[in-house]
């Protein structure tokens, strides 16, 4: 049976302790709160420029890339043609995608012989163990800067904790000192300033996850006693936006910007942001008691993705290319909802990358 990857799990021990702690009575089941969180899990979203569609798939003559997974195999579509980056053996999945001349990277895990997962880096196919496969690790994010790779992630101590990692060209930098749990869910490189975003749980008997953004090694707490999520985190200018997911009477979609922080939808959550001039997109879902929507937010303005008639559906990232707009995510079909079915919407247009026979994912976009 497919395995949720580490973000769920670290996420379930949240819910877990916000149904404990009785915060909401309204909150989700643990299947449904897992789901509605999502895997946006950050993938590093870069941008470009972009026309319409041609035969071949190609968006005006350039490149749509896309990671995820289907079933057991970490994935990379590249205009709809899917190039499986695992043999499938074990559960693998491909988190982040980033371009860079011609080389394509993606980041992601694969699951070893002995049942730990593998923080991994695929360099045209061609696959990078960032860990030595003894403790649970994860890249959620990576991003290129001239020669330097970035990726961001988590790894595994000898004392059973998460620690929030950043490698930069395979060497790893521990970003959290492995006395509390940490992961690192998106990278970007501004100049000489590296950002990262995720989250650092609080110390005490009572530990709860804390969105926290990284510059160049520092760390700061974006929303200081509020139980939340930090997802994404893209810079343009002097601004620096994190997309997140918080919790205090039920969960919610925010936007961070420079220390402010905006509420996009409750119930809901932000997986992706991006910003191109003055608009900056958001990508994330909407939430009932009883079904979930893909959403693009542009300026704080929804735009349901999902047309309804799935009961789930979620975007993970979005990725803008001149005048276009492109998002993936995934939708949940089945009456159990035990299968789904990666999606690429652009300017709001479904196409669907994956049959649905088995369990699918599309976590990150990117153009070029």
């Amino acid at each position: 049976m497919l395995q949720f990857s580490s973000l769920e799990g670290e996420v379930m021990e949240a819910e877990s302790h916000v149904k404990n702690k009785a915060r909401s009575k309204s909150l989700m089941s643990r299947g449904d709160f897992l789901r509605k969180v999502g895997l946006g899990l950050a993938a590093g979203i870069i941008m470009s420029g972009c026309d319409d569609d041609d035969d071949n798939g190609k968006s005006g003559g350039k490149d749509v890339y896309v990671a995820g997974r289907d079933g057991n195999f970490a994935v990379l579509w590249k205009n709809g043609e899917r190039q499986n980056l695992t043999d499938g053996v074990r559960v693998a999945e491909a988190i982040s995608v980033f371009v860079s001349g011609n080389d394509v990277y993606a980041a992601g895990f694969m699951r070893n012989a002995q049942d730990i997962d593998v923080a991994i880096l695929w360099k045209n196919g061609t696959a990078q163990n960032l860990t030595d496969g003894t403790r649970n690790a994860q890249a959620s994010s990576v991003y290129v800067s001239g020669n330097d790779v970035y990726v961001a992630g988590y790894m595994r101590n000898a004392q059973g904790i998460d620690v929030a990692v950043l490698w930069k060209n395979g060497t790893a930098e521990n970003l959290t000192d492995g006395t509390r749990i940490a992961s690192a869910r998106s990278v970007y490189v501004s100049g000489n300033d590296v950002y990262v975003a995720g989250s650092i749980y609080t110390t005490g008997n009572d530990p709860v996850p804390s969105a926290s953004l990284w510059k160049n090694g520092t760390a700061q707490s974006l929303i200081p006693n509020t139980l939340s999520f930090a997802n994404s985190v893209y810079v343009s200018g002097n601004d620096v936006y994190v997309a997140l997911v918080a919790y205090g009477v039920g969960v919610s979609s925010r936007l961070w910007k420079n220390g402010e922080v905006q509420t996009l939808a409750s119930p809901g959550g932000a997986n992706s942001v991006f910003a191109s001039g003055s608009d900056v997109y958001v990508a994330g879902y909407t939430a009932t008691s009883s079904s979930s929507r893909a959403v693009l937010w542009k300026n704080g303005e929804a735009q349901s993705l999902s047309d309804g008639t799935r009961v789930e559906a979620y975007a993970s990232s979005v990725f803008v290319s001149g005048s276009d707009v492109y998002v993936v995510g995934y939708e949940r079909i089945g009456t159990d909802g035990s299968r789904s079915i990666a999606q690429l919407w652009k300017n709001g247009v479904e196409q669907t990358l994956t049959d649905g026979t088995n369990p699918a994912r599309a976590y990150s976009v990117f153009v070029k």
